[in-house]
C-alpha cells in the first residue's frame, strides 16, 4: 500500500511516541520519530514531512521554541504543526498555536478524531498551496500575454511588409533570398510565440499532432540562449531522433514540461560544481501492448536521493533551500492531461533521468486525457 503521508513526531516520551506511531502506521501513515527538540528540526530538513506531531511530552517553552524554529527554517518552514495536548493545558496550547502552529488535539482522543485532524491539515496545506500556485500562474499568464502582445503587432508588420516586397522582386532571384529569410524569421518567432502563451494557457489542450525532434530542439535552443554565463559550463544538446517520432498533445505545454526538466538538470549540475553535460533524446517504445513516445532527459548530476524518488512529484516538495516545490508537480499533471505519465531514476553511471512518455501519434485514433 503507497503510503498516505510522511509524519515526523517529537516527543521525549518512548510510551507516547510509540502509542502514536500504532495509530499513524495503522492508518498507513510512515513515521519518523525524533526523541527532543534538537533534533527535531534537522530531522523535518532531512524527511521533509508533511505534518510535524508534537508530543504532549513537551514542555511549552520546548512546544513554543520548536514551533518558531520550523516557521524560520526555509527547508520546512510550510509544514503543518499539530500539539497533542493534555488535560488542562490551554495556555500551552495557545502558546505553541501563537508560536506557529496550526491546530491541536488532545492525547487521549480516540484514534478516528486523530486522524481525522491529520487527514485535515496535510490536505488544508495542500490545498492552500495550490491556490497560491493558481494566483501565480494567473499574474505570470497576464504578464506573458501582455508582452506576446506587444510582439504580435510589430511582427506581423515585419511579416507583412516582407510579403509584400517578396512580391516586388519576383523578377530579381538573387534579392528575394533576403527577404524569404527575414519571412523564416518572421514565421519562426510566431510560432515559438504561441508555445510560450501555451505554457502558460489555462482552459483546454490545444491539442494537434507534434514533431517530437523538432519541439525538442527548439526548447533546448530557446532554453540554452536564456542561460546566464556560467564559469562551469554544462553542455545541453538534443541527441538525434527518428524524424517520424509524433505525438499527439499540447506543444506549449510539452515544452513547459520540457523547459522544467532542463532548468533542474542544470541547477543539479551547477550546485555540485563541477562541469556536467544534459542530453535530451526521444524514442518510441513498445508498453502494454501500446506504442509510446519516450523523451529523456539524462543529466551526470549528483543525481536523486533514493530516499526523495518517491515524493518529487508531489506539490510543494523541494530539496533546494530557494525551491518552489511545484515545478516538478505541475509537469507530471501536463503529462497526465495529455494521457501520458513523468517517470524519474538514477542513472547507473551517476546523474538523474527524467522521462516523459506520452502515446505515440496515431492519425485515426482518439485522443486519450485524464480528467
Amino acid at each position: 500500500m503507497e503510503p498516505e503521508a510522511i509524519i515526523l513526531i517529537v516527543d521525549a516520551a518512548e510510551a507516547d511516541r510509540a502509542a502514536l506511531r500504532d495509530v499513524l502506521g495503522r492508518a498507513g501513515h510512515v513515521v519518523h520519530e525524533a526523541a527532543s527538540t534538537r533534533d527535531a528540526v534537522a530531522e523535518a530538513a532531512r524527511v521533509r514531512p508533511h505534518l510535524i506531531v508534537l508530543g504532549r511530552g513537551l514542555s511549552e517553552e520546548e512546544d513554543t521554541g520548536l514551533c518558531r524554529a520550523i516557521r524560520a527554517d526555509a527547508a520546512v518552514s510550510g509544514t503543518p504543526i499539530l500539539i497533542m495536548s493534555s488535560a488542562h493545558a490551554d495556555a500551552a496550547v495557545l502558546a505553541g498555536l501563537d508560536a506557529g502552529a496550526d491546530d491541536y488535539v488532545q492525547h487521549d482522543s480516540a484514534p478516528e478524531l486523530i486522524l481525522a485532524r491529520v487527514r485535515r491539515l496535510i490536505h488544508y496545506r495542500r490545498m492552500a498551496g495550490l491556490a497560491m500556485l493558481d494566483r501565480q500562474l494567473v499574474q505570470v499568464g497576464r504578464l506573458l500575454a501582455g508582452i506576446v502582445h506587444e510582439i504580435r503587432g510589430p511582427l506581423s508588420v515585419i511579416r507583412g511588409s516582407a510579403e509584400l516586397l517578396r512580391i516586388g522582386l519576383q523578377d530579381r532571384p538573387e534579392d528575394a533570398q533576403w527577404v524569404d529569410s527575414i519571412l523564416r524569421g518572421a514565421s519562426l518567432l510566431q510560432i515559438r510565440l504561441e508555445h510560450l502563451m501555451g505554457a502558460v494557457r489555462s482552459g483546454p489542450l490545444q491539442v494537434q499532432p507534434i514533431d517530437v525532434g523538432s519541439l525538442l530542439s527548439e526548447t533546448v535552443d530557446l532554453f540554452v540562449r536564456g542561460l546566464p554565463p556560467n564559469r562551469r559550463p554544462v553542455t545541453i544538446k538534443a541527441a538525434g531522433c527518428d524524424a517520424s517520432l509524433r505525438v499527439r498533445g499540447d506543444a506549449g505545454r510539452l515544452m513547459q514540461v520540457m523547459f522544467d526538466l532542463l532548468s533542474n538538470a542544470h541547477q543539479a549540475i551547477v550546485a555540485a560544481g563541477k562541469e556536467g553535460a544534459v542530453v535530451v533524446r526521444a524514442a518510441c517504445v513498445d508498453e502494454e501492448g501500446r506504442r509510446w513516445t519516450r523523451i529523456e532527459v539524462v543529466d551526470d548530476g549528483p543525481g536523486v536521493p533514493d530516499v526523495y524518488l518517491g515524493r518529487i512529484f508531489e506539490p510543494f516538495f523541494t530539496t533546494r533551500e530557494r525551491g518552489t516545490g511545484y515545478g516538478l508537480y505541475l509537469a507530471s499533471e501536463i503529462c497526465r492531461e495529455m494521457g501520458g505519465r513523468l517517470e524519474a531514476a538514477n542513472n547507473d553511471c551517476g546523474g538523474a533521468c527524467f522521462s516523459v512518455l506520452l502515446p505515440a501519434y496515431e492519425p485515426d485514433a482518439p485522443v486519450a486525457t485524464a480528467g
